[in-house]
């Protein structure tokens, strides 16, 4: 009888959770599982692309990327740009059908809940806000990237993203925020020993958490593992960047990831996924882009990669249901 009791809230449960995310008219999440404004799972299979460092080159890509059955755009963005630059972005994204997160690159691998809360300020400033809240169904928030080095701690974390939430939510915004792991991205650990506590914390039980994979993933079975461990603890996780074995490591990320396991596991679970990134990478990071930065864009290795094989964007990736016809 208890179990069966038990069985029964947990049904229950679930079900409340799909009730919300039909009509909460925003991105929510429900287990493992990322929910659009319809209430649809929507599993994330898209890429970074730098429109804070090539506006009009990023801006132009999103054609290609659209043709190349991208489903969602991680935007990289910092607080300097111009909400107006912004917005363009947004809208021409939601035109081709590909779901816009946005991500703050200023405080990448900063250590102080100062920084952190100035990322959280910038989206709720009302000149942003003014922007942002009318395309909010369709919309992620990525609060910061990278937020807190190898010696952050989880409990430290913790707490500095409990006050970003507060700060986002108490402005009215209600879509899934994104939080990235500390640890450059790549601590695990943190997400599964306090992404219930998060979730918990936040009013609306609405946050993704992302995890980086490079040179702290180089062992294919930790992927494999660790993907798992977190999905039968039964949170929201994304694979927000990741690499691949360039090189033999003898790269400036020392990154020897199989990212074909990353495609795999993340298929298998279904996880999302958004390999770093598009183009226009800086001279040391070059081995990561997906395309040539100069002519036609042509796919590189790295970008055949990610889209052309089995696991891969193309063959896979199914656009959010709220831009079927018949949903808006």
């Amino acid at each position: 009888m208890r179990s069966k009791s038990i069985l029964g809230i947990s049904s229950f449960l679930s079900a409340l959770f799909l009730i919300q995310g039909i009509f909460a008219q925003v991105f929510t999440v429900s287990g493992t599982k990322l929910l659009d404004a319809n209430g649809n799972e929507f599993v994330i299979r898209g890429v970074n692309n730098s429109h804070s460092w090539h506006y009009d080159l990023s801006l132009k890509a999103l054609d290609q990327l659209a043709e190349l059955n991208v489903n969602c755009i991680r935007i990289v963005w910092e607080s300097k740009g111009k909400p107006s630059q912004l917005e363009v972005v947004i809208k021409k994204c939601i035109d081709l059908e590909m779901i816009p997160m946005i991500e703050l690159h200023d405080a990448t691998g900063d250590t102080t809940t100062q920084i952190l809360l100035t990322m959280a300020n910038y989206f709720v400033q009302p000149n942003v806000k003014k922007i942002l809240l009318p395309y909010e169904k369709y919309l992620l928030i990525n609060i910061a990237n990278e937020w807190g080095d190898h010696y952050t701690t989880p409990e430290y974390w913790k707490e500095s993203y409990k006050q970003a939430i507060k700060l986002i939510r108490d402005e009215g915004y209600k879509t899934t925020l994104v939080i990235d792991a500390p640890g450059w991205g790549q601590d695990i650990y943190a997400i599964q020993k306090y992404g219930k506590e998060l979730l918990e914390y936040d009013p609306l039980n609405n946050l993704l958490f992302s995890v980086h994979m490079y040179y702290s993933f180089n062992d294919p079975k930790k992927i494999d593992r660790e993907l798992q461990k977190t999905y039968d603890l039964s949170l929201p996780i994304i694979v927000g960047e990741f690499g691949y074995n360039f090189d033999k490591g003898f790269n400036n990320l020392k990154c020897v990831v199989d990212h074909t396991v990353i495609l795999r596991k993340c298929h298998e679970l279904q996880y999302g996924y958004l390999p770093w990134m598009w183009t226009g990478n800086n001279k040391e990071n070059a081995w990561l882009d997906l395309a040539e930065f100069r002519g036609k864009h042509d796919l590189t290795w790295w970008g055949r990669q990610v889209f052309e094989t089995e696991y891969g964007i193309r063959k896979n990736a199914k656009k959010a249901s709220v831009f079927e016809e018949g949903t808006e």
